[in-house]
């Protein structure tokens, strides 16, 4: 569980960063934003809702979900 935790504030650190610079490259820095809040969305279902001891169908399921809608996100901002 600790490389879970340490993950996500890496993740949040690096988000934090990217939004806080400059916004010549705006849609690239959204996309990482969205991107690092997709492994954080991972992240937290795969250690914290506990899917790493759920049937394959529910793993892949999520991680399916996670994807479509992480693109559909991308899609629509840039």
């Amino acid at each position: 569980m600790t490389w879970a935790w340490f993950l996500l504030v890496a993740v949040t650190i690096l988000a934090w960063w990217l939004a806080e610079g400059e916004q010549k490259m705006a849609d690239a820095t959204t996309t990482a934003i969205l991107l690092t809040a997709g492994v954080k969305i991972w992240v937290i279902g795969y250690q914290f809702m506990e899917l790493k001891l759920a049937p394959a169908f529910l793993r892949y399921g999520f991680l399916l979900w996670l994807i479509a809608i992480s693109c559909i996100l991308v899609f629509l901002i840039s």
